[in-house]
């Protein structure tokens, strides 16, 4: 039987479709990061969320913070795919290419998989936690 999330109507909506909203707003994260959209990104990830870099655990306030100074760059996002363990929460996967700089230095490149985990905060879906592990780069 498949999870299915409801709306406050009353209606169910399949999991399928609630995946791939979130998967939409994934790609408005990188986006709003990337365009250093301090607004944008705090809609998408809240003030209570934290990401789990090479460098170390980073809260939202900190990250934004540190923004001006970031240049955020993938080369593509590659085999997303999520899953929902319950009907509030959607958890995504993916590889991507670490690329960017920090206060103008270079973040070392690197292809790493990709772990954010949404739930529903009332109508909208937030970003909460996000980890990022290295991986060694596919040969094909």
């Amino acid at each position: 039987m498949a999870l299915r999330a409801t709306r406050k109507s009353g209606r169910s909506v399949s999991q399928k479709s609630v995946i791939q909203h979130v998967m939409k707003l994934e790609e408005r994260v990188w986006k709003a990061a990337q365009e250093r959209d301090a607004k944008r990104f705090a809609e998408l990830v809240p003030a209570d969320a934290i990401m789990i870099f090479r460098s170390g655990m980073v809260r939202q306030p900190e990250y934004l913070a540190g923004m001006a100074g970031r240049t955020v760059g993938h080369s593509e996002i590659r085999g997303m795919h999520g899953f929902m363990p319950n009907a509030n929460t959607v958890i995504l996967i993916y590889a991507t290419e670490r690329l960017g700089s920090e206060n103008g230095r270079k973040i070392p490149e690197a292809t790493v998989m990709e772990s954010t985990t949404w739930i529903r905060r009332g109508k909208r879906w937030v970003a909460i936690l996000n980890q990022e592990t290295p991986v060694a780069a596919s040969s094909d």
